[in-house]
């Protein structure tokens, strides 16, 4: 069973693009165009990945990820960005990122990524926080 996702990203255009090529690889794709928005559809809908953009108005993807990861400890979030930088990624990982993609990026890479994040996410975790997934 591939997975539901959902795409953040301030610019329709790569939204678009994402889902169309999740979609054609079996994934239930959704999309959110803002944090807010994202953390919002997050509470009425089960996801197993999100995919979101790093610069995007109002809450970034670092503040989308920490939120996310504070009311969903188990969801895996990758953080996209054309603006990387070794301090960011640090950031990401440190704050729960399953990984850290730096645009345009290479399609395969992605989607093993993604495989990869959603597997990950589906292993259940050891010790005392298994009990808040």
């Amino acid at each position: 069973m591939p997975g539901r996702i959902l795409v953040v990203d301030d610019e329709e255009d790569i939204r678009e693009a994402l889902e169309m090529i999740l979609a054609l690889e079996g994934y239930d794709v959704r999309t959110a165009d803002c944090g807010a928005a994202a953390i919002a559809r997050a509470e009425v809908e089960h996801f197993d990945l999100v995919i979101t953009d790093l610069k995007m108005p109002g809450m970034d993807g670092v503040e989308t990820l920490m939120a996310l990861k504070q009311r969903h400890p188990c969801l895996q979030v990758i953080v996209a960005t054309g603006y990387a930088s070794s301090e960011t990624a640090r950031r990401c990982m440190s704050e729960g990122a399953h990984d850290y993609l730096k645009k345009p990026f290479d399609m395969d890479e992605l989607l093993r990524i993604v495989e990869r994040a959603i597997a990950d996410g589906r292993v259940p975790p050891d010790g005392p926080s298994a009990q808040r997934c």
